[in-house]
């Protein structure tokens, strides 16, 4: 009962705080409008690239490859448009759609994107998975009051009937639907993505990367959800590479995986899921990774990635992880130095600490905004785009148009 009420007086505070009887130095706060930068190692300065910087550090006529996912909560496929609209703002140059096609066995989507720079080029594929789940909704459909097209006849709150809509009945359906038996298909698609990205193509259960064809550099960009389908994609091709009867599988995967120079983790979610308890480190990644029927575990995804450091790159730099997080995000975690394996040398851990939304009295922050507001905040794209530089200010985007959070009524239209 005590939260209740507290949720109750937090709703009346943001109310009252939202009219104009109060003085915004008294009711309004952003801590973090201003993001803070947190090192995870002393000596650290938290120096990192962004995707326009770590092109312009490879050789003239390079080409990196970057392979972004969206979170829980139904995306239309204009999400990417989105995207792109505004890192294209961020970076600069021009851009054009190269290809869209299916991946998996059902209706999610890979969309090829390219920015052309002064002597490089970004290619991003965007990862639309959220067709997949959203059968699983309409099943659910029927619990949505009559007045928003169900068939529920009982009176609810405003608030509680909008927490039901979008909250359960849309985003932790997707997160229900992909840590059980009908997440096959997500992870089936998400497993072809990744693959393609590495320069790869999937034949059968093994992600089959041709001699030559690793990218010169490689990129990660997850929202929420997005990071745990990707980092369970990554074990089960290491998986099934590791069964392979071809000895050279290894080392030709090793090389691709070993490419990846930056992960961005935007409201990373994975401290959360790995809760499950479902590493596999003690079993050796065996049997079940080549059709991955269970979540796998952060830890052993870093040390994937190290093995295939070790096999391909080891004397490259660490691989540099960037996590942004509001702290009043409730769906959103830190990464901390528990969450790697292998050793640490290999990578590098920036938490980047933001506001996306005002806090009100110090005491709520509306939290589908601060889940969903990293997309519009113009510091977040800014270092996906422009990296950060220690000592310096932090890159910001101009010109960013406000965002509104995904929702199932959106895929319907």
């Amino acid at each position: 009962m005590k939260s209740v009420a507290s949720w109750a007086v937090g709703l009346g505070i943001l109310t009252f705080a939202s009219t104009e009887y109060l003085p915004h130095s008294i009711a309004y706060e952003t801590p973090y409008s201003t993001p803070v930068v947190e090192k995870l190692t002393d000596g650290d300065p938290g120096t990192f690239d962004g995707l326009l910087t770590l092109a312009e550090s490879l050789p003239p006529s390079s080409s990196i490859k970057v392979l972004w996912t969206h979170g829980m909560c139904s995306h239309p496929a204009s999400w990417v448009d989105d995207r792109m609209k505004r890192l294209t703002t961020s970076i600069g140059g021009t851009s054009e759609t190269l290809s869209v096609r299916r991946v998996g066995d059902h209706a999610a989507t890979l969309r090829t994107d390219r920015i052309k720079l002064r002597s490089s080029t970004i290619d991003v594929m965007f990862l639309t998975w959220s067709p997949l789940t959203a059968p699983y909704k309409a099943a659910l459909a029927y619990d949505h009051s009559t007045d928003y097209g169900g068939a529920f006849p009982y009176t609810r709150a405003s608030l509680n009937r909008e927490l039901k809509r979008g909250l359960i009945n849309d985003c932790m359906t997707d997160v229900v639907v992909y840590g059980g038996a009908n997440g096959q298909a997500l992870r089936r698609a998400a497993k072809e993505a990744v693959c393609q990205a590495m320069g790869g193509r999937i034949d059968g259960t093994a992600c089959e990367v041709p001699e030559g064809a690793s990218p010169a550099a490689l990129a990660f960009v997850t929202e929420s959800l997005g990071s745990k389908l990707v980092f369970d994609a990554i074990l089960s091709i290491w998986g099934a590479a590791e069964k392979s009867n071809d000895k050279t599988a290894i080392p030709r995967l090793a090389t691709s995986l070993a490419s990846t120079r930056m992960m961005y983790m935007v409201a990373n979610q994975l401290p959360l899921l790995d809760v499950a308890g479902t590493s596999m480190a003690d079993r050796a990644l065996e049997a079940a990774l080549d059709e991955l029927t269970t979540p796998g575990h952060s830890r052993d995804v870093f040390d994937v990635i190290s093995r295939a450091r070790r096999h391909a790159a080891p004397a490259a730099k660490p691989m540099t992880v960037v996590a942004f997080s509001d702290p009043n995000d409730l769906l959103s975690y830190r990464i901390i130095a528990g969450h790697l394996a292998g050793d640490l040398k290999d990578f590098r851990v920036v938490n980047v600490i933001v506001s996306n939304d005002t806090t009100y009295f110090k005491y709520v922050e509306r939290p589908d905004t601060a889940h969903c507001g990293y997309t519009w905040n113009p510091y977040v794209f800014g270092m996906i785009a422009k990296g950060y530089d220690a000592g310096k200010a932090l890159p910001s985007v101009v010109g960013l148009t406000g965002g509104a959070c995904p929702n199932f009524d959106a895929m319907q239209n």
